[in-house]
């Protein structure tokens, strides 16, 4: 059941772009449809996703075939706990974009994407860490509209 969930998320997005996809997101729109309500899928789509991934690894490790072959259920579930918890952690990290401006608001700092860095003035950046070095309000400009710190703004302190 695990791998019709994560395949349904993951071959529906992928049959927006492509139409090689979408056959097979429909079988496991079904399969969701029908374990859901407590039948048992018609298509087998567990089956073939799991011949189609050992048929693959065959080729290249027959015992990374085998052991995925015989745990393929467990391996899925692990998968599908990945998708959802990844979901949860990029939903966490749009909420924190739109309503904070950064995707970590207890460390600002630390995300990469976000808003324009708050400077004093307009002009010079606030007092920030270069590589243990404090640096007094670098020149906005010279930072280039960048408020972290760099050696070469910081070289005198």
């Amino acid at each position: 059941m695990s791998i019709c969930i994560a395949a349904a998320i993951v071959l529906g997005i992928m049959g927006i772009f492509s139409a090689k996809y979408r056959r097979w997101a429909k079988e496991a729109f079904s399969c969701v449809g029908r374990r859901l309500t407590l039948r048992p899928c018609e298509s087998s789509f567990n089956q073939r996703v799991k011949a189609k991934v050992s048929g693959k690894l065959m080729n290249r490790s027959p015992g990374g075939a085998r052991f995925v072959n015989k745990h393929f259920e467990a391996i899925s579930w692990v998968f599908t706990i990945i998708l959802f918890a990844s979901l949860a952690l990029t939903a966490l990290t749009v909420y924190n974009l739109a309503v904070y401006g950064t995707c970590d608001p207890v460390n600002p700092d630390q995300c990469l994407i976000g808003t324009e860095p708050t400077c004093g003035g307009g002009e010079n950046c606030q007092p920030c860490q270069c590589d243990g070095l404090t640096c007094e309000s670098p020149d906005y400009i010279a930072c280039g509209g960048d408020c972290s710190c760099k050696k070469d703004v910081c070289e005198g302190s």
